[in-house]
């Protein structure tokens, strides 16, 4: 009698989904600097906060430092990464070259129809301003960069795009927040697009360099915001 069949183990992919799923909760965290500047993360406790052991945090923990979102102290431990100004202004200096590059490598790449559909995906959040949460608008100002990143046609731009934007994306939304800096964001984006659409690089990179540029008057004035945001944030929870 031929012997039963036995079913593949199952451990194994449960196993791998905790630790994605261990992963996304801490780097939500680190990015959203739930954790103070330079605190150290007690892996215990954080460890029982998500329900799981000491293993899939320290391997999210190892990832993270990889991203630049935690930082490793040898025989000390893992550390929220520090918020200043200078920090903002260098994530910000690479971002400006990553995404000059790629909207003009998109201009030479893309064809009238991805340009198009550019067009209709920031039309579309346009219509909706007015009820999106800083929250949102933020995702969204981020998702059109990185379709732009997208039509450069090169991964590794996109790649790295998305490394920094996880970095600065506290800093983004306390921008968005600015009725002012709300209203530049959606014409400096239909400048860009348009600059796309005639194939314009140069016109272009131009528009997006005085899009994304921040001033250290900013940088200083976004450091001073975000560290009130988690101090105040810390001392009600």
């Amino acid at each position: 009698m031929p012997a039963a069949t036995k079913r593949p183990a199952k451990a194994p992919r449960r196993a791998a989904d905790s630790v994605n799923r261990v992963y996304a909760a801490i780097r939500e965290m680190a990015v959203s600097y739930e954790f103070r500047p330079e605190q150290r993360i007690n892996e215990v406790e954080l460890a029982a906060a998500l329900k799981v052991s000491r293993t899939p945090v320290r391997e999210a923990l190892n990832r993270l430092v990889i991203e630049g979102l935690i930082t490793l102290v040898p025989n000390k431990g893992f550390f929220c990464r520090a918020f200043d100004a200078d920090e903002i202004l260098h994530l910000f200096e690479v971002r400006t070259a990553l995404e000059t590059l790629a909207v003009r490598l998109a201009c030479r790449r893309g064809n009238a129809g991805d340009f198009e559909e550019l067009a209709a995906f920031w039309s579309g959040v346009t219509a909706r301003q007015a009820e999106m949460s800083a929250e949102e608008l933020t995702s969204r100002d981020e998702e059109f960069h990185t379709r732009i990143a997208r039509l450069s046609g090169n991964p590794e731009i996109l790649r790295m795009i998305e490394g920094v934007n996880a970095r600065i994306r506290f800093v983004r939304r306390i921008e968005i927040e600015s009725p002012k800096r709300r209203e530049t964001t959606f014409c400096e984006h239909l400048g860009i697009v348009e600059a796309m659409k005639a194939r314009e690089d140069g016109r272009a990179e131009t528009l997006m360099v005085e899009h994304i540029a921040i001033s250290v008057a900013d940088a200083v004035e976004a450091m001073k915001e975000g560290l009130a945001r988690i101090y105040m944030r810390r001392q009600s929870a």
